[in-house]
């Protein structure tokens, strides 16, 4: 990868890292206001960052403080046209917790756009492939 696809790929770890940890003055940071996305969990397109803070706002108070994660990005390809990057992998989580291990598998699309020297998410798609438990 060059340097502006591993600039991309920093971005995409510290975005995937506020989500998971709930850290929304990071994922405000590297959102933009007007967000687009396809989630499986909404049954139409979402066009705001504000619907994804406060979900994450939600899930801050309703999670168990011993919930630990680990995220494996899988396969990642950058596209770069210009100021626009395009991310798609597979992203494993690994969750455990006093239930045991879980894991969970989607395949995502992250559209970002460089402006002001830094790259901000304007899109993104998931996919769920599978959750089970060993």
């Amino acid at each position: 990868m060059n340097r502006r696809q591993q600039e991309v790929m920093q971005t995409l770890e510290r975005l995937l890292h506020a989500i998971y940890c709930q850290d929304t003055d990071t994922y405000r940071e590297l959102v933009a206001d007007d967000v687009s996305s396809f989630e499986a969990e909404t049954p139409a397109r979402i066009d705001s960052v504000e619907f994804h803070l406060h979900y994450m706002r939600q899930q801050k108070t309703v999670r168990p403080p011993n919930v630990q994660y680990r995220l494996d990005i899988v396969n990642p390809r950058v596209q770069l046209y210009g100021n626009v990057a395009i991310a798609t992998y597979t992203l494993v989580v690994t969750r455990s917790d006093e239930g045991g291990i879980r894991f969970q598998t989607t395949n995502e699309t992250r559209v970002f756009v460089r402006e002001d020297n830094r790259w901000m998410m304007v899109h993104f798609h998931k996919t769920p492939i599978a959750q089970f438990s060993p």
